[in-house]
């Protein structure tokens, strides 16, 4: 009907005076448009039913309320005449069409979130679903199909159904009244879905969905989160006003709360001469890769309007220094492992270890860590779900959820272990690996202790073991040293619960560590290196560092599944990285480092280490609900991920500010004077 009044249009105003030269090719290239949209409407996603009868509708299995709305959307849509009933004109206006750019692999079409929700109208409000698709390879040669017709189209269909594409945001969004469910919505994008992707699953949300149901777990969160900012209220207030200086335990505990005290004591680096300043600089850098490699894993997720040019850089060698900022944790651990040894041995001289001054080792750790991780759990029970909306923001009132049942196993740092597929915090991890393998610390220190290389052999053998079970549990599983072939084939749960998570399979940084702290708390002596034999043990080691990044670039990422090659390099390459780093540590400790050992001990590294805790903690929540509150599809480009990075990097530096105030230097505080009695 449009397409011949547009032809109507032009025939008379080809019959009139407009002789005009450019105006004739204007009004071809309008007609043109109007063969091509009335051509694509009929492929259009919505409507797919016949509008004038509804008589598709009343054959389906809907249930009666949704069936109601749904009569009542379609007539008022036919009839709209003023601004006052156009609510079903905006239902229809919030749905998905016919999606563009499939030729850039842009498989999300989300529609217009926030108007459907908005949507009022006497007793009908507008609900949001979101499908998830999946191509069915037999679907793609049925005669009806659209894509039948378009060979090009078929083709791309059918690579993203064998694999070959990664097309995780296969995603369509569809606005319909509150009245109907999920199962209504999954008939109704069944019945809407012309190129035959399979509508695997479909989840609806009205405007306040998300904040329905607050929960005993929230009241409870809430009222501790509560209690400790009136706390620091109360004791900073005190800090402020208090004119004598009291020294009872009282005071100072108060005190430990006091915003400007611990403000004080964040903003105050002070002087030292440490052989292990480099650590602060070579941390800094790891939290930037970390920050870096999750931004680019948000965009994995998706969706975006151009994930061909995604694909085609993830596929480029230069992609792997930003895919493998997950050997940035194993830098963490290795970090972890060196600290535990070299603390205990430089300070300890006697070496004792009597069960109080076990004890109290545990306790410290506890201690320092915890109050943190607790507040990322009170963060995740009670606020994470009111600060964002989406059609995928569902994901986080799940997370939410999550924490609310695993909350016990994330402070006890056993969730690697226990209710791994419920994990509160998936950064928390890390932590559970490096607390288990604190654990094990007085056997270090005691084998260490009797005899320096039994404990050292000991440890060298617990290094090969971890590696070797790494290579099994690779092997068995056919697990791919690319974590994008896991999310391709659907199986990276099995990656990540079974190798990722594990304490056993991640210990080899943290043993090596061990060894090299002790190493270094013995080094009364500088030991000399030649110039010749320095250089090349600097060229060999950052030549490695190269390598373990490029690892895989052309090898693993063949379309062609080589399961030794995947195994090997799962089992080896964080060790190597691992040991490399291990020698840049040792290198600037022994005044090897020469100008990179100025670099990486720079005082302003030694300030920005004090956030790293906190950074690391909080990012990846920060991050899921920027990623998690996106409405439309985002466009990928480096200049823009450098973008994001770069402005995540600054929001946690200033969040951080407010973390450390909170529960890190309270407690560090409350620890000094429990421990220096």
């Amino acid at each position: 009907m449009l397409f011949r009044e547009i032809v109507n249009m032009y025939e008379y105003n080809n019959h009139s005076t407009l002789n005009n030269k450019k105006m004739k090719i204007s009004w071809k290239l309008f007609v043109f448009c109007g063969v091509i949209s009335t051509v694509i409407s009929d492929y259009t996603f919505i409507p797919p039913f016949n509008i004038s009868s509804g008589t598709s509708i009343h054959s389906t299995a809907l249930s009666r309320e949704c069936l109601k709305d749904f009569t009542l959307y379609l007539e008022t849509l036919n009839e709209t005449k003023s601004d006052g009933d156009n609510w079903a004109l905006q239902m229809f206006d919030a749905t998905a069409k016919f999606p563009s750019g499939l030729l850039s692999y842009n498989f999300a079409e989300l529609g217009n979130f926030q108007q459907c929700i908005n949507i009022k109208f006497k007793n009908i409000s507008g609900k949001y679903c979101l499908g998830n698709a999946v191509v069915n390879r037999s679907v793609i040669y049925e005669t009806s199909n659209y894509s039948q017709r378009h060979v090009y189209l078929k083709n791309l269909m059918m690579k993203v159904a064998e694999g070959h594409i990664f097309a995780g945001n296969l995603k369509w969004g569809i606005c319909l009244p509150d009245g109907c469910t999920e199962k209504d919505a999954l008939q109704l994008m069944r019945m809407t879905d012309t190129l035959n992707m399979s509508i695997s699953s479909v989840i609806c949300q009205t405007k306040y969905d998300p904040y329905l149901n607050f929960n005993v777990s929230e009241i409870y969160g809430t009222t501790i989160f509560s209690t400790f900012f009136l706390i620091i209220i109360i004791s900073t207030l005190l800090d402020t006003t208090k004119k004598s200086k009291e020294k009872g335990m009282v005071y100072k505990t108060f005190k430990a709360f006091s915003l400007l005290n611990n403000f004080k004591l964040l903003f105050t680096i002070p002087k030292r001469n440490s052989m292990l300043s480099c650590l602060d600089g070579i941390r800094v850098i790891s939290m930037i890769w970390i920050v870096t490699l999750h931004v680019y894993l948000g965009y994995l997720g998706g969706p975006l309007v151009n994930s061909k040019d995604f694909v085609n850089f993830t596929d480029s060698w230069p992609s792997m220094f930003i895919y493998n900022g997950g050997l940035a944790c194993d830098t963490f651990l290795l970090i972890g492992g060196i600290l535990v040894t070299y603390v205990f041995f430089k300070k300890n001289q006697q070496h004792n270890m009597t069960f109080t001054k076990i004890l109290k080792h545990y306790l410290h750790r506890y201690i320092r860590l915890t109050p943190s991780v607790v507040g990322v759990v009170l963060l995740h029970i009670t606020v994470v779900k009111y600060l964002g909306s989406g059609p995928n923001w569902t994901l986080m009132v799940d997370l939410a959820g999550r924490c609310q049942k695993s909350w016990w196993s994330t402070i006890l740092y056993i969730q690697n272990i226990v209710n791994v597929d419920k994990m509160c915090a998936d950064q928390t991890w890390y932590l559970n690996v490096d607390m288990q393998l604190y654990l094990m610390s007085p056997l270090i220190f005691w084998s260490l202790k009797k005899s320096p290389r039994l404990g050292i052999a000991l440890l060298l053998l617990s290094a090969f073991l971890s590696m070797f079970l790494s290579f099994t549990r690779a092997y068995s599983y056919e697990m791919s040293a690319i974590t994008n072939t896991h999310y391709l084939r659907g199986d990276l749960d099995v990656y990540m619960n079974q190798y990722y998570f594990k304490t056993e399979t991640r210990a080899t940084p943290w043993l090596l560590g061990a060894i090299l702290g002790y190493v270094l708390s013995r080094t009364d002596k500088i030991i000399k290196l030649g110039r010749i034999h320095l250089i090349c043990l600097w060229v060999l080691n950052l030549t490695i560092i190269v390598t373990c990044i490029l690892s895989g670039h052309s090898t693993l990422r063949s379309s062609d599944y080589r399961r030794l090659e995947n195994s090997l390099a799962i089992a080896l390459v964080r060790p190597f990285f691992a040991t490399s780093v291990g020698w840049i540590i040792w290198a600037c400790a022994t005044e090897h480092g020469g100008i990179i050992n100025k670099f990486l001990s720079l005082s302003i590294f030694q300030f920005l280490n004090k956030f790293i805790f906190s950074v690391y903690l909080l990012h990846v929540t920060i991050l899921k609900i920027i990623f998690l509150s996106v409405k439309t599809p985002m466009y990928f480009g480096i200049f823009n991920m450098v973008y994001d990075v770069c402005g995540i990097l600054m929001i946690m530096f200033w969040v951080s500010i407010l973390w450390i105030l909170v529960f890190e230097s309270p407690l560090i505080e409350i620890e000094k004077m429990i421990f220096s009695k």
